[in-house]
This record gives C-alpha cells, sequence and structure tokens, in this order.
C-alpha cells in the first residue's frame, strides 16, 4: 500500500499549534511515504467575517525548511484547504495564482453557513433535539457543494469532507447520514467524475471510517476514478489515523489507486 496523509494541517492553521516538522518527523516514524500540509484558507472564518488572504510566504518558508530536514526520508509537499470558495470565487481565484507554481494540491471545503446564520461554522451551531434544522444544514451543504463543483472546477482538486455537516449533527446526539440524499450526491459525484477531480476519504483522525463505503460505491458507479485520502490530523499524535483501513475500504469499493496531487495533477498509487 501506498501509505500518504494528505490532509493535515500546522501552525499555519488557526485551529492547530503543531509546526511542521513535528509533522513530518511522526510522518517519518510513521512509514508514511508522502504527506502533503493543507493548511486552512476559508474565505470565511469560524465567526462568518470575510477572508481574503493567505500568508504564502509563511508557509513557503516552512515547507521549503521542513523539506530540507527530511530529505529522502519522506516525500513532502505544498497543499491548501481552501474553504467557501464559492463565497467570493475571485478572491479564491487569486489566492491560489499567489500560490503557484509550488502549490501541489487544493482540497475543496465547506465549513460554513453562508448566507444563513451569520456565516458561521458549523461547529458553532447547535443541533441538539432539532431534526429539521439538521436535514436543513445537509441540504444547505449539498447546495453550495454543488455549486462549487459547477461552477468552481478550478478552486479545487479534490472534494474534502462531503459528510463534515455529520461531524455536529452526530456530536449533539441526531442520527443522520447521507443515505436519504442519495440524488444530489450522486450528481454532484458525476459532475466531480466528469471533470477528472478526486473525492476525499476524510477519516477525521480516524472516526469515520464506516460512512464511506456507500459513498465510494455511489463514486464509483458515477464513474469516479480518483481519491484522495487524509486524516485531518492537527497534531503530530493523530497523523496517520484510519488511513491504512480507509484504503481497504476503496478496495472493496472496486478502487485500485490512491491518489495523490504533484503540481495539481493527479498521480495515481497501486493500493
Amino acid at each position: 500500500m501506498y501509505f500518504c496523509d494528505i490532509h493535515t494541517h500546522s501552525l499555519l492553521s488557526p485551529d492547530s499549534s503543531a509546526p511542521l516538522a513535528d509533522m513530518a518527523r511522526r510522518a517519518v516514524s510513521l512509514g508514511l511515504d508522502e504527506l502533503c500540509v493543507t493548511d486552512h484558507c476559508d474565505l470565511v472564518d469560524g465567526m462568518g467575517r470575510p477572508v481574503t488572504h493567505f500568508d504564502w510566504p509563511a508557509a513557503r518558508e516552512q515547507f521549503h525548511r521542513v523539506q530540507a530536514q527530511v530529505g529522502g526520508q519522506l516525500l513532502l509537499r505544498l497543499g491548501l484547504e481552501l474553504g467557501s470558495a464559492v463565497y467570493d470565487p475571485a478572491t479564491a481565484r487569486w489566492i491560489l495564482k499567489e500560490g503557484a507554481p509550488q502549490l501541489d494540491f487544493v482540497l475543496g471545503s465547506l465549513h460554513n453557513w453562508l448566507g444563513e446564520r451569520d456565516h458561521i461554522d458549523l461547529y458553532y451551531t447547535d443541533f441538539t433535539g432539532n431534526p429539521d434544522l439538521a436535514r436543513h444544514c445537509v441540504e444547505h451543504c449539498l447546495r453550495h457543494t454543488w455549486t462549487l463543483v459547477k461552477d468552481c472546477p478550478d478552486c479545487y482538486d479534490s472534494l474534502a469532507h462531503i459528510i463534515y455537516p455529520l461531524r455536529y449533527i452526530q456530536r449533539d446526539g441526531i442520527s443522520l447520514t447521507l443515505d436519504g440524499y442519495e440524488e444530489p450526491v450522486r450528481t454532484i459525484f458525476t459532475q466531480i467524475a466528469r471533470t477528472g477531480h478526486a473525492l476525499e476519504v476524510n477519516t477525521c483522525r480516524g472516526r469515520n471510517l464506516a460512512e464511506w463505503l456507500p459513498l465510494l460505491r455511489w463514486f464509483r458507479e458515477c464513474g469516479g476514478e480518483y481519491v484522495t485520502l487524509g486524516s485531518d490530523a492537527h497534531r503530530p499524535q493523530d497523523l496517520g489515523k484510519g488511513l491504512r483501513e480507509a484504503a481497504a475500504l476503496l478496495s472493496q469499493a472496486g478502487f485500485r489507486y490512491v491518489t495523490t496531487y504533484e503540481r495539481r495533477k493527479p498521480v495515481p498509487h497501486l493500493i
């Protein structure tokens, strides 16, 4: 198995305090073949305020410094988790242009209520005892995800954690999956596949695995070819968690490859 973790965070993300050097050392100790750092750049922050830039000089500096430290022990890639690109596509494209040509990989994500609830991150929503709000949240996120894959295909390489709203819905005691949303999810997956993009299996530090098998099967049936794997680790001790199990799910769903990216081009590796 090609052991890679291409959804990780360092201290350049507002919710991480981990130096990239510590993440890379942990990756080497785990025997990872490839690590991609994908720090957050959400165009709407957690409290709903617009964001118009990313600190590329700091990102490049730490990347090149750590790359020199790990040498031939680890293939290190420079990525970005670009959140809410549909909120301001022009700014999203400007940020990506500033990151080129060294940028290897872009995760397209959605963490916020856009146009509702002051644009706050879903994390701050209390779904307790409110299944109607939970269902509305899933529908809201799927609508904006469809906009991302349809109108902003240049703003992502792999669609990150499509099950993100379920993290907080389930946290608050409501049992909900994407099973009841097969039609809109398949529409999204068909567009991802048609445009040659990837779907991410995000293990959420090893906590989310069972949810992915039916989604992978749908993606495969919709023509999907590329799948990326990420732990979403914000600390060295969470790196790589659940990824071997996720690779097994890929095989079970009929995929032969796990995909990484170089200069925003897919690189398939046999599982």
